[in-house]
């Protein structure tokens, strides 16, 4: 497969989820309603996703600097993916605020939808093959770090069935 189509399946598969977990947000009849289990309810999840994806989709494109070049010892680790904890402690700027509203939660991420397509459409095969972002699980490459981000999203959208019940 070419760096091109193995960048369009990405964001196939990101739209795809994405596309669920909007129109799950959006069936929502209580967004603001905290859940049975505690933690985020949904708008907050809906707005951590699309802090989110803005956060990682300046990591894809070099405007948030988490990316470094692979030393020339580096060996990808084809099974990294499988090896994301449960639950990874965020960062202090993606934690939501209390009072983030459905609507404001989805504006997000429709905004963070198209920066996110457009910055997997601008990794480059050289910046994707030979850079990588360190994880609690080890280091994954750019094209892993997309899968990562496709995978976010999806992880989320349990949550959110979850708060919602």
């Amino acid at each position: 497969m070419t760096h091109q189509q193995t960048m369009e399946r990405k964001i196939e598969l990101f739209i795809a989820a994405m596309e669920q977990f909007i129109r799950t947000l959006e069936g929502a009849h209580d967004a603001t309603r905290a859940p049975k289990q505690g933690g985020w309810n949904a708008a907050q999840i809906g707005w951590h996703v699309a802090k989110s994806n803005e956060l990682l989709s300046g990591a894809l494109t070099g405007a948030v600097s988490m990316a470094q070049p692979v030393p020339p010892e580096f060996q990808e680790d084809p099974h990294i993916l499988s090896k994301v904890p449960a639950r990874i402690q965020t960062f202090p700027q993606l934690e939501p605020p209390a009072d983030v509203s459905a609507e404001a939660a989805l504006a997000d991420l429709r905004a963070s939808m198209g920066t996110t397509i457009t910055a997997f459409r601008s990794l480059t095969e050289e910046r994707a093959r030979g850079h990588f972002i360190q994880f609690p699980m080890g280091p994954l490459t750019l094209y892993q770090f997309a899968d990562f981000t496709v995978g976010h999203v999806s992880r989320h959208q349990q949550q959110l069935e979850q708060a919602l019940k």
